[in-house]
């Protein structure tokens, strides 16, 4: 039985065989596309990304660049543009353009193109490429998140057939995603990438209430100052998850250290009290000050 069947597998194999020919065989005779396929992840670049598995790896429609996590004054962006077709033995040279009208950064003083004193270049062989471009951090942006919108310009060697309408949607992050609404306005054109770029702080990854109270821009301030001054630490310390926050006497420091500020504040009169956004007394827990978490000085008398 065995023998019978692969004699006759042999038998259609031979006659499928004489059928066809080289030219039979269909090649590729579509567009050489070209599109931004920025990723978020450790194989591309980490700038203060979130890098949650619902996110890592996926094509991004923006990247964000997050002064307010570290140290640093320049911060060097990789934005990767990638082919579709075949890939060709000569180099393909494009064209990058900053969009003025959705661009609020400043060329040469918060951001230069470092790779585009010429045109941009799919080398002969590949079937990408990447950019570079240097961010400067600026004072205005604790303040704004700004914004850089750059757009490929395709040139004699490439098509642009990306778009929300287009064939063959890019897989960007859904529509519905919390950070696709806060940063990008739903961008789905992968022919435009837009970067954003502020200073603002956000809490560190260990922060819990029950520690440090409610979390505000202006306390983590003070608490920057206060800490970097009298114990060292930075913006990197306290984003160290890892060696910040197990230690209990580590937030106990900087909650004595501010409170012993607010408690000061407090003594010099009703003018001088130190106010959360919100309207609230700034307070720190496990510190006996003489207000609770919520209070408001509206209701306190100034004399507790």
């Amino acid at each position: 039985m065995k023998k019978n069947i692969y004699l006759t597998s042999v038998l259609v194999s031979a006659i499928l065989w004489t059928g066809c020919t080289k030219e039979d065989i269909d090649t590729y005779s579509g567009d050489d596309a070209l599109f931004f396929a920025q990723q978020w992840g450790i194989g591309h670049f980490i700038n203060n990304i979130d890098l949650s598995t619902n996110t890592k790896n996926c094509h991004q429609a923006y990247s964000k660049i997050g002064f307010g996590g570290m140290i640093e004054e320049d911060s060097l962006l990789y934005i990767n543009i990638q082919t579709s077709g075949l890939i060709r033995d000569y180099d393909r040279p494009f064209g990058i353009e900053v969009v003025s009208d959705s661009t609020t950064a400043i060329n040469g003083s918060e951001f230069e193109l470092v790779d585009l004193k010429t045109d941009a270049v799919i080398p002969a062989g590949k079937s990408q490429t990447r950019i570079r471009i240097i961010f400067h951090k600026t004072e205005r942006m604790s303040d704004e998140n700004l914004q850089l919108q750059v757009r490929i310009l395709p040139g004699e060697h490439f098509v642009l057939p990306f778009d929300k309408d287009g064939y063959g949607r890019m897989p960007i992050i859904p529509a519905n995603s919390e950070l696709m609404n806060e940063y990008n306005n739903l961008n789905f054109d992968p022919s435009i990438h837009n970067i954003f770029i502020n200073s603002f702080l956000t809490p560190p990854p260990g922060w819990r209430d029950n520690f440090m109270g409610v979390w505000s821009e202006e306390k983590f301030r003070l608490l920057l100052d206060f800490t970097n001054e009298r114990l060292g630490w930075n913006i990197v310390t306290w984003n160290d998850k890892d060696n910040m926050w197990p230690p209990a006497t580590r937030y106990q420091l900087a909650q004595t250290l501010l409170a012993r500020h607010l408690l000061e504040q407090y003594k010099k009169g009703r003018e001088y009290w130190v106010l959360d956004p919100d309207g609230t007394m700034m307070w720190v827990p496990s510190q006996n000050l003489p207000w609770g978490e919520d209070s408001r000085p509206e209701n306190m008398s100034g004399d507790q």
